[in-house]
This record gives structure tokens, sequence and C-alpha cells, in this order.
């Protein structure tokens, strides 16, 4: 026999909207009680009816609140997620879009309160890894807005789930390639976007970990002599690659973690260095055409349109039709490009 929502609610002793409100996602119901519904909705296997809920959608206006960080890969997220809007088209979509620097932690978490307030249905955040960015995706959480994380996890926040490359796997990979490269020995620099403080890019540090692990294991003779924290800032990373370039005369590679190829090259190619392995990520134009010049050795790009795309197509079926996402984390193909891969 079928159980119904008013049942549900009979015992639990509510309202039957306040199972409603469960069942899709809605604010308005303290915690406890939302724990005690959502209980026995899965003690008792109860299942909406998802083709009624999806055409009781069709006139419904879900919006989106995108905020993005305004790096290199910001235009290709974006590219994403305008096609994964596309696929909802029957529907009633409004993105609403929202950019911060990456040095900006306070107005990034502003941004995800403000979307709450506003009365937003999700949030899809390409999040600062910082304390008041994660309490702020727990308030949304409270308030039953759901949050997708691309291109950087927010770990220990209430995210639904996030959207990223395998970084530990990239790490490991831009080790290998570097050591291959160098011949086992020499001395390297690390341009990353924030290491030493708080407001990070968990995914840039996770992939920097990996690599010094990997490097320290597998070639002990390569030193890192010097690293840059270039905050994802076209200039302060030109400037700082150009004073890595003058004070470390003898080095021999440099790994680029985050964005930024663009100005390190344009340092490098300034300075007059050559024979650097330069090793980096994403296959912009710009790092292709550092490639055709020499300047870069190899990169490892990812699909950062997948990136933006698959978030909207989650979120959507989580408002649609409360499918709850399958995995924790998804992670996008990569693949390890040279100048003749172009």
């Amino acid at each position: 026999m079928k159980i119904t929502m008013k049942q549900i609610a009979e015992i639990a002793g509510v309202h039957r909207s306040t199972v409603d409100k469960v069942i899709h996602g809605r604010p308005g119901v303290s915690d406890d009680v939302r724990q005690k519904v959502q209980k026995i909705i899965d003690e008792v296997g109860y299942k909406p009816n998802m083709i009624g809920m999806a055409l009781k959608s069709q006139s419904k206006v879900f919006r989106l609140a995108i905020i993005l960080l305004e790096v290199d890969a910001m235009p290709y997220l974006r590219e994403g997620i305008e096609h994964g809007a596309e696929e909802f088209r029957d529907f009633n979509v409004e993105m609403l879009y929202h950019t911060c620097k990456f040095s900006e932690p306070e107005e990034q978490a502003r941004l995800v309160r403000e979307a709450v307030q506003k009365g937003c249905d999700g949030i899809i955040l390409s999040p600062i890894n910082a304390g008041v960015v994660r309490d702020a995706v727990n308030y949304a959480a409270e308030k039953g807005i759901p949050t997708i994380t691309m291109n950087s996890d927010l770990t220990e926040s209430r995210r639904i789930c996030t959207v990223d490359q395998d970084n530990d796997k990239e790490g490991r990979i831009a080790g290998r390639l570097m050591g291959t490269f160098l011949r086992e020995r020499g001395k390297i620099a690390i341009v990353t976007a924030a290491y030493s403080t708080e407001n990070n890019n968990y995914g840039v540090k996770n992939r920097e970990s990996s690599f010094l692990s990997f490097v320290e294991e597998h070639f002990p003779d390569i030193k890192i002599v010097r690293r840059i924290e270039s905050m994802e800032d076209p200039v302060i990373t030109f400037a700082q690659t150009m004073r890595l370039l003058e004070e470390e005369t003898d080095l021999d590679g440099i790994l680029i973690t985050c964005g930024g190829m663009k100005e390190v090259g344009r340092a490098i190619k300034i300075n007059g260095t050559r024979g650097l392995v330069v090793v980096c990520y994403s296959d912009y134009p710009e790092i292709q055409a550092l490639m055709k010049e020499n300047i870069v050795t190899c990169t490892i790009a990812s699909d950062l349109p997948e990136q933006g795309k698959l978030p909207v197509q989650l979120m959507m079926n989580h408002l649609l039709l409360r499918q709850e996402p399958e995995q924790e984390q998804y992670f996008v193909k990569s693949a390890i490009m040279v100048k003749e891969s172009i």
C-alpha cells in the first residue's frame, strides 16, 4: 500500500504542509522537525510522484544564484553553465550571476547570504576556502537553500556536492611530468593562488600538496626554492614572477598550480629566460600559444565547461525531482597536453 503525505504528517504529528516543505526542501521548518519528518519518510520509503512534480514545476520560476570568481577559468565555467541551463529551457530558470575577486572572501560570503535573503532556490558557487564562506553556505543550508560547489571544493560545509577535477591525481601527474622533463634533478619554483593563508583555493592547495609529496618521494633531488602566492591577480602574478626570475638565476623549472599562466609567460619572455621546464594546468588559448613558443612545456587540461554544466543539471534535478546527488564529489576528465597535441 502506497503511503501518502497526509499519513506521514499524522505519524509525525505535523501539518501536511510541513511534510511538503521537507520533501521539497523549502524553508519554514525547524531542523529538529525536518529531521523527524525526513526520518519517517526514509523509514516508510516514500517516493513523490516525479512526473507530477515536474509538470507542476513548469509554471514555477527557478532562481539560481551563480557566484563566480574573477579568475582565468570564469568564462569557460560560464559557458558550461549556459549549456546546462539550455537543457532546462522548458522550465522557467533564471540565472543570477555575481562575481568577486579571489581575495574577497567576505564579499563572496555576502553574496551567498544575499542569495538566500532574495529567495533564490539554489546556489552554484566557485568557492574561496574561507571560514566566512563556509558559514554562509551553512546558513543557506539551514534556510533550506542547497549549494553546489564547482571548480573547487568547500570541505566541512553543508554543500550538497562538488564538481571539480581530481586535484590529488593531477598533482601527482604534474610531479611525474616535472621529474621526467628535469631528468630527476633541479631547482623549481611554484606559482600558487594562496597557500599560507586560510583564504585559499582548496583544489589548488590540494593539487600542490599532492605534487610536493610525490616529488619528495620519487625525485628527492628536485628542490623547491620559492613559492609565489599570486591571489590569482594578474598584476601580482607578473610582478612576482619577474622578481623570481631576477633573483633565482639558476632556476630549472616552474609549476603553476592556478591561473595566471599568461602573466608568467610574459615575464619569462621579457626576462629572456630559456630552457625552463614549465608545467601548468588548463588549455586556454593563451596557454596553447605559449606552448607553440616553447615557453610552456606541458599542461594538464580538464573539462572546465563540464564543471559548469554538471552543477546546473544536478541542481535542477534536485529542485525539480528531489533527486539527491549520487556522489559527494564529481570529477571531470583531464588530459596531458604537449606542443604536439595542438
